[in-house]
């Protein structure tokens, strides 16, 4: 057993970073409705999604491979590298070729999947813990 420092925080914060993606991808074109200002702040800038993105990789990288070196769950790869692929696209090439609504879909596709392997990844970091050390946290 690898008792690696997994930190159940990270993958917390990861969901948080990918849910504030998602409501940002969401509430966006109401905002800009009723607050047009905000058009012309970071916020209402493409370049948020992209700062969120390059908050979201690293974090969830490792909050990953630290808790599969517990577990050694390869779903939780799985869910993680396609919901990071599915935000990645979404990022550089989705308003492009897929349109606004179609960016809007593939970013909260990935922002959903990526969410449940982190979900998945605490999950089953809690679950070995609780087997090793007789408590849980």
């Amino acid at each position: 057993m690898n008792t690696a420092p997994y930190s159940p925080w990270l993958d917390r914060f990861a969901i948080g970073l990918s849910g504030i993606c998602a409501l940002h991808c969401l509430a966006l074109p109401l905002m800009l409705v009723l607050l047009p200002a905000l058009g012309a702040t970071f916020f209402g800038d493409e370049a948020f999604h992209r700062a969120l993105l390059w908050l979201v990789i690293p974090l969830s990288v490792l909050a990953v491979w630290l808790g599969c070196l517990q577990h050694k769950d390869r779903r939780v790869w799985a869910f993680t590298a396609t919901g990071l692929a599915l935000m990645v696209v979404a990022a550089l090439i989705g308003h492009d070729v897929l349109g606004e609504w179609g960016e809007k879909l593939v970013t909260l596709m990935g922002a959903t999947v990526l969410s449940l392997g982190h979900i998945r990844n605490h999950a089953l970091c809690r679950r070995v813990r609780c087997d090793h050390d007789r408590t849980c946290h």
